[in-house]
């Protein structure tokens, strides 16, 4: 993520608390942010929050985050912004 993203997108959509943090940290590093930062999984209809890094698990657990994802994706492109 480059500082100019934070200028050129309306939403940057993050995975977990430690990436939020990050990004809001480096969002006020930058003039004229017009991004809105958010946990991908504020949009689940299943109120799962937090998207798990799948990385150090089982081939059930990329599966998960997949679903997870689209499940996510798709609450948030149905969403009025």
């Amino acid at each position: 993520v480059t500082k100019d993203d934070f200028q050129s997108f309306d939403y940057i959509l993050c995975m977990d608390e430690s990436n939020l943090r990050d990004l809001k940290r480096k969002s006020n590093q930058v003039k004229n942010c017009k991004a809105k930062i958010e946990l991908l999984g504020t949009y689940d209809p299943q109120k799962q929050l937090i998207i798990e890094d799948p990385y150090y698990g089982n081939e059930k657990d990329f599966e998960t985050v997949y679903e997870q994802c689209v499940r996510c994706c798709k609450a948030f492109l149905e969403k009025a912004h």
